[in-house]
């Protein structure tokens, strides 16, 4: 009796033990599909491509996108904001499936994780408050440029000589305010984002002189998902051809941003 007794709790620790390791096997991918949704993270702090509108809500590009990209998945997307200078430790430390929030594509970034295809292009921008009398970003002297933590902005300008301090802030919203402020001589951030700041901040800024240089902009996704990766960039195409991509993208910016 005892034998039997024991000999149903061994096979019953069995089967929990095999059912755990079979759960835990299971790709990124099927737990989405399983679960019908994906959580994608981005800071929420980017507009017009994240942010949080005058309702409180969460809204931009990146978010359309990922709701169209779930959609062809037949999933639910579930943002998450957080901290950039964070987001590639989130990622890899599986805190969500994929980084959906403008994060350009360098090698640097392709030693830790893959990413899709682009899926806009953007390029680095020096924007100072109008009446400066720069005509480009190389006329500063001992210059005091903002940028945003963790972005390759900063790695860009720490090459310039003529930059004597790099103000490092939250976000584009406090950047641009500091230029507005003259707590900096002006700010680099995306092209876009620049552009659009007169218009929803009220304040002067314009660009000065030409791109620091081009960007490709991609869905970072763990270097072991590559199941997520195929299907993601399955999804983007998809959403590319079928207009969905073009209809969005002029509903934010007039024109379509994947074209360079």
């Amino acid at each position: 009796m005892i034998k039997r007794f024991m000999y149903l709790i061994m096979t019953g620790i069995l089967l929990f033990v095999l059912t755990a390791c079979g759960s835990s096997s299971k790709t990124t991918y099927e737990n989405i599909i399983e679960d019908k949704e994906m959580n994608f993270a981005m800071t929420g702090a980017y507009p017009p491509f994240n942010f949080i509108d005058d309702n409180g809500d969460l809204t931009g590009f990146d978010i359309d996108i990922a709701n169209a990209i779930a959609n062809e998945l037949g999933v639910k997307a579930k943002p998450i904001t957080t901290a950039w200078d964070g987001i590639i430790a989130g990622l890899t430390g599986k805190k969500f499936d994929m980084i959906i929030g403008s994060m350009s594509i360098t090698e640097e970034r392709l030693k830790e994780v893959n990413f899709t295809s682009p899926y806009y292009y953007d390029g680095a921008q020096f924007f100072a408050m109008k009446g400066s009398g720069l005509n480009s970003i190389e006329e500063l002297k001992d210059g005091k440029v903002g940028v945003v933590t963790g972005t390759t902005f900063h790695d860009a300008l720490k090459e310039m000589g003529n930059i004597k301090e790099i103000l490092q802030f939250e976000s584009d919203v406090d950047n641009i305010m500091a230029a507005e402020q003259k707590r900096s001589d002006g700010l680099v951030t995306g092209k876009f984002v620049g552009l659009q700041a007169p218009q929803k901040y009220s304040v002067d800024l314009e660009p000065i002189g030409p791109l620091l240089y081009a960007e490709e902009i991609g869905i970072a996704i763990r270097k072991d998902d590559t199941k997520l990766l195929e299907e993601v960039n399955a999804a983007l195409k998809k959403i590319i051809e079928d207009g969905t991509y073009e209809e969005i993208s002029d509903k934010w910016f007039g024109v379509n941003i994947l074209n360079k």
